[in-house]
């Protein structure tokens, strides 16, 4: 039979540090929009990965986890929460990194939607300076 509080402390721990690594990357993405606004960016690169909060967290809690179970310091449950937890993010923020191409051309989904916005802006104002008057609704008579 399953202990049932141990199952219930894993799902809260697992999705508590889910939860926070999604949290910081949503943050790293806006932060990159952000700059590529303000032009300290270039428009076709993402946030470099050691400005990235989420790298600090995702390459960290790992590199800890096995520091703190090679001391001794967490055993038991704990230390094999403490390592699945640290697997997890460390292989989310690499599957991330590498996917979206973070530092390279390849931009991230948040960027596609603010450029693809951005060119849509762009050739409606082009529309409406080339639109002929009687497209516009004026009379030309």
């Amino acid at each position: 039979m399953a202990n049932w509080q141990k199952v219930g402390v894993d799902l809260v721990m697992g999705g508590a540090a889910g939860g926070l690594d999604q949290w910081i990357q949503n943050v790293d993405e806006k932060r990159g929009l952000d700059e590529r606004a303000a032009g300290t960016l270039p428009a076709d690169k993402k946030l470099p990965v050691m400005k990235q909060y989420g790298t600090y967290l995702d390459y960290g809690v790992p590199l800890l986890s096995v520091i703190a179970v090679g001391m001794g310091w967490l055993g038991g449950d704990m230390a094999t929460r403490a390592l699945t937890i640290g697997g997890q993010l460390a292989g989310r923020k690499m599957t991330h990194q590498f996917t979206t191409g973070a530092g390279s051309n390849v931009p991230s989904a948040a960027y596609t939607s603010w450029q693809r916005q951005a060119a849509l802006n762009a050739a409606n104002r082009r529309a409406a300076q080339t639109t002929p008057p009687e497209f516009k609704g004026e009379r030309t008579y």
